[in-house]
């Protein structure tokens, strides 16, 4: 009889903890970023929702082939238009990619057209996959 109650006792703990874990990560999804994105991701998802991230980003194509799920560029794998949440940035390199190559060279003093002819460039086998990001203003 022990043995059946602690057994019990064990399967109600970890189902109310599924259901928590569900609520809790849907709840925060919407909000803000998740416990679980930690360090440099969590470092570029919040870059990505400033307004000086999100500018950038939504400068640079994605040539990761999301432009299939509805993506315009590079901000939309962080950070959707309505301000929620998008998981892709967590699960792919390539946009990760973009996005610290696109923070690091702001911040090295790069101007927005060098560092998206850098990015184009260096993704050029992929443009195929590439949002339809339209070019800076000013840049050629």
């Amino acid at each position: 009889m022990k043995k059946e109650k602690i057994i019990a006792l064990i399967v109600i703990f970890i189902f109310a903890g599924v259901i928590a874990y569900f609520f809790i990560s849907s709840e925060t999804a919407k909000t803000g970023i998740p416990s679980y994105v930690t360090g440099e991701k969590r470092e570029i998802y919040e870059w990505a929702k400033t307004p000086e991230g999100a500018s950038l980003l939504e400068q640079m194509p994605c040539y990761c082939g999301c432009k299939f799920e509805g993506h315009k560029h590079t901000r939309h794998c962080f950070w959707r238009d309505d301000g929620t949440f998008d998981k892709h940035g967590i699960t792919c390199s390539v946009c990760f990619d973009i996005a610290i190559k696109t923070k690091q060279m702001h911040e090295q003093g790069i101007d927005i057209c060098t560092i998206r002819k850098e990015i184009d460039k260096f993704y050029e086998p992929n443009k195929h996959l590439g949002t339809d990001t339209p070019m800076p203003a000013g840049c050629e």
